[in-house]
């Protein structure tokens, strides 16, 4: 269980779960509360109950996917390793949890079409979001400090460029899938995606 779920009882989880589903393949306003409910065993009486509305339930829903993705556990960690492994396991580790959350970037995508409506009320993810974004500054201020680092590397472009490209196979599977028979499932083609990604990410930031 992830640490966005053990908070919840499993009623609201069993409901997340199935909304964000829902919320990923059709947004939220193509997503329907009868068909959330038909992915559980709970009722349309308890999606109210715990999250008010079908807006209650969605920015819950963005809430708990965003959070499914995030490891306080590594963000620690990272700080006590040396800067070039640091920015791999960092970069790394988001590449792990978007494969195993792809409905967490398919709701991203979704989100974004309609401007990012409902990410705009939400300091909690704002903050959750920078803090990611300033574990990659001290990164790299470790790095500058020890001369690893070039001294010319901006922390968001780092965190932009990981995070897109750990994202991407994830949101064009089909296509690569229809294009060059890539099975994005296939471990072997994960590893191989995910060491490229923090080879390049290293080589970019290395002095």
């Amino acid at each position: 269980m992830n640490a966005a779920a053990r908070a919840l009882d499993p009623v609201a989880v069993a409901i997340l779960e199935a909304a964000l589903v829902e919320f990923a393949n059709f947004g939220f306003a193509g997503a329907r509360i009868d068909a959330i409910v038909a992915r559980t065993a709970t009722s349309k009486r308890m999606v109210y109950y715990h999250f008010g509305s079908k807006e209650g339930l969605y920015v819950a829903t963005l809430d708990y996917a965003y959070r499914s993705v995030d490891d306080a556990q590594v963000r620690a960690e990272v700080e006590n390793l040396p800067p070039l492994e640091a920015l791999a396991v960092f970069a790394g580790t988001a590449f792990d949890r978007f494969c195993e959350h792809p409905d967490f970037i398919r709701l991203t995508m979704q989100e974004n079409l309609q401007g990012g409506r409902f990410l705009k009320n939400s300091p909690a993810l704002t903050r959750m979001n920078q803090e990611r974004l300033g574990v990659v500054e001290r990164i790299l201020a470790r790095g500058r400090a020890d001369g690893t680092v070039r001294q010319d590397i901006a922390a968001l472009d780092v965190y932009i460029n990981f995070v897109g490209l750990c994202a991407y196979h994830v949101s064009a599977r089909h296509s690569y899938q229809i294009f060059f028979d890539l099975d994005w499932s296939d471990p072997r083609k994960q590893r191989s995606r995910k060491s490229a990604i923090c080879d390049a990410i290293v080589r970019y930031v290395r002095r």
